[in-house]
C-alpha cells in the first residue's frame, strides 16, 4: 500500500481515544488520531511502556519519509534503521503503525 493511502487508513481507523501498539523492540505506546493528525504517547495499559515525556504529533511528511524506507527495513537491509532514525525521532512508532495497519 502506498504511503498516502496508508496514512489515510491509519488516521481514519484510529480514534481520538487511541489504541496501544507494540514496537519491534517490545515497547508499548498509545497511538491516536484527531482531525487528520496522528499522535503517540506512553502506553497506559501495557508494559513496558515507551518513555515519551509528552504526547508527540506525527506529521504526514514525517510519516511518508519513514514509509519510504519501510520495504528496505522489512528486508533487513543493514543500516536502514539508523539512517531513518537520524532524520525522524518517531521512527519506531511509525514503523510499528505501518506494520500493524498494512497487515490488517
Amino acid at each position: 500500500m502506498n504511503g498516502e493511502a496508508l496514512w489515510n487508513r491509519i488516521t481514519s481507523c484510529l480514534s481520538s481515544s487511541g489504541e496501544e501498539i507494540q514496537t519491534t523492540t517490545g515497547l508499548w505506546f498509545s497511538a491516536s488520531s484527531r482531525d487528520g493528525k496522528l499522535y503517540v504517547d506512553r502506553a497506559i495499559y501495557n508494559s513496558p511502556s515507551s518513555k515519551l515525556s509528552m504526547k508527540r504529533t506525527i506529521s504526514k511528511k514525517d510519516f511518508l519519509f519513514v514509509h519510504s524506507y519501510y520495504d528496505r527495513w522489512v528486508k533487513g537491509e543493514m543500516g536502514v534503521r539508523q539512517e531513518v532514525s537520524r532524520k525522524s525521532r518517531n521512527t519506531a512508532y511509525i514503523l510499528a503503525l505501518i506494520d500493524k495497519f498494512s497487515n490488517e
